[in-house]
């Protein structure tokens, strides 16, 4: 039997709280055996270990739930995809992803959409619709299911389209169609024709509406016309910039409503209780300077040539305010005041304040969305003879 008389013994204190912790800070020394390395190593381990609440691990996980990817904003066809590429070129939306679809892949090619998908490559070999939104439809489902991968796990879907030709008018309600059936809550902005385009393209416009607006939950109508009866002077080219930058200012200002930084904040919670069933909307935008900048603004939004629907009726709306710090309380009183004023008395009122420090001290901005209007272009019978009657009456 070996004399193990000259070795030290090892003595382990269970109690941790009996560690002296400066030692742990020291070097090891050479003598020290091996169960008093891994004691030590075990010590230190625990004192740098990090809780999963802490900032930074709890920061990795929050952003997976603010993911860019759970807002897009899709153009559909030739002027969806042009609307697309003007959002980009003002700096894109902040908290979304844009994305082109179009039969068209000349122009599909041109788009700055930050995903694309051309659709009908069987159909049409990348030709375009040819103003048939059969042919516009029939590209939609060929392509059913990269459009479903492209939407699916997504939040909100924006659908921006000009009815009237091929491709918006067909695809676009089979594209919002598949975007519901994957959970989305979807938001279509529209156009329709100007009178100069002809009556045949605004029937056309006007069943195309109707089948869009039976995919959509909230729906917002562009009507090009109302747009140059304010502007007869306009150029043809500055009147489609004038349409192309409200279908623009549609998508790009609700987004900020939803998504931007606020005070008091309107989330995408509160856009869904009040859009989730509300087919037929309104968005107004509004600026104010000056003195009585808070009334300017609001009157700016109520008095809008978008808002010719009946708003009495509203069962929502959607209030973001844009100002520098130095607003007051008064201010934002009378802006809400003005605005529920105006909607049912039991309607669903949601507002949020931005505060944006690079505004100048006497500026102010209302973003108005106003849920479920009566419209004039979804009352229309397929018989109808008047259509003319809904652009200048």
């Amino acid at each position: 039997m070996s004399d193990n008389s000259n070795l030290n013994p090892i003595h382990l204190n269970n109690d941790v709280s009996q560690v002296d912790s400066s030692s742990l800070s020291r070097p090891l020394s050479p003598d020290v055996g091996t169960s008093d390395e891994e004691l030590l190593s075990l010590l230190q381990t625990s004192s740098s270990r990090t809780s999963k609440y802490d900032t930074n691990n709890a920061n990795a996980e929050i952003l997976e739930y603010v993911r860019d990817d759970r807002i897009l904003a899709i153009g559909v066809g030739g002027a969806g995809s042009n609307a697309i590429n003007n959002i980009i070129e003002r700096g894109g939306i902040g908290g979304a992803t844009t994305i082109a679809i179009n039969t068209d892949a000349r122009h599909l090619l041109n788009t700055k959409a930050e995903k694309k998908l051309l659709i009908g490559k069987e159909l049409t070999r990348g030709t375009g619709a040819g103003n048939d939104p059969n042919i516009g439809h029939a590209a939609a489902v060929e392509n059913e299911e990269e459009i479903r991968e492209l939407v699916r796990g997504t939040d909100l879907v924006f659908i921006a389209c000009g009815l009237g030709k091929g491709t918006g008018t067909g695809a676009a309600p089979y594209i919002a169609k598949i975007a519901q059936e994957e959970g989305c809550l979807v938001i279509s902005v529209c156009t329709l024709p100007f009178a100069s385009e002809g009556e045949s393209k605004m029937r056309t416009a006007l069943r195309g509406l109707q089948e869009l607006n039976r995919h959509s939950n909230t729906i917002i109508i562009v009507p090009n016309e109302k747009l140059v009866l304010e502007a007869a002077d306009f150029s043809v080219l500055d009147a489609f910039e004038m349409a192309d930058e409200v279908l623009i200012n549609a998508v790009v200002g609700l987004t900020d409503v939803i998504v931007e930084t606020a005070k008091i904040n309107v989330d995408l919670a509160d856009t869904k209780k009040i859009l989730r069933n509300s087919g037929p909307a309104v968005i107004s935008i509004g600026k104010g300077k000056g003195e009585n900048r808070a009334l300017d603004a609001v009157n700016a939004v109520l008095t809008n040539s978008m808002l010719e629907a009946d708003i009495s009726k509203s069962t929502g709306a959607l209030v973001n305010i844009k100002a520098n710090k130095k607003i007051t309380t008064m201010e934002l009183e009378a802006i809400t005041n003005e605005i529920t004023s105006r909607i049912a008395p039991d309607a669903l009122f949601i507002w949020g304040l931005s505060i944006d420090d690079t505004m100048a001290d006497d500026e102010l901005f209302v973003t108005v969305v106003i849920a479920e209007v009566d419209s004039p272009y979804l009352e229309l019978e397929e018989d109808e003879t008047t259509i003319e009657d809904l652009w200048y009456n």
